[in-house]
């Protein structure tokens, strides 16, 4: 077995995870700020409104990403404007 090859595939898959886990830490806060800068109150109140809702959501939809209850916190934003 060639143990460059190993080396050389096990250290790619620890740097797409890494770049992945960055991206999606990215998406988060860029998501968050989406939120506070969709809703009018101030950032403190902003901040526990989008906890509730986080809460909320981890209730009803157990085991989700963090992505996807700050993206659905969002669509249901976007519903109730309509």
């Amino acid at each position: 077995m060639n143990w460059t090859v190993v080396f050389v595939v096990l250290g790619a898959v620890v740097l797409l995870g890494l770049i992945f886990w960055v991206v999606k830490g990215n998406e988060v806060s860029r998501l968050r700020e989406q939120y506070f800068r969709s809703v009018p109150p101030p950032r403190a109140q902003a901040e526990a409104s989008l906890a509730r809702h986080l809460a909320r959501l981890q209730e009803r939809y157990p085991g989700k990403t963090e992505v996807w209850y700050l993206r659905r916190v969002l669509a249901d934003l976007q519903r109730d404007r309509r």
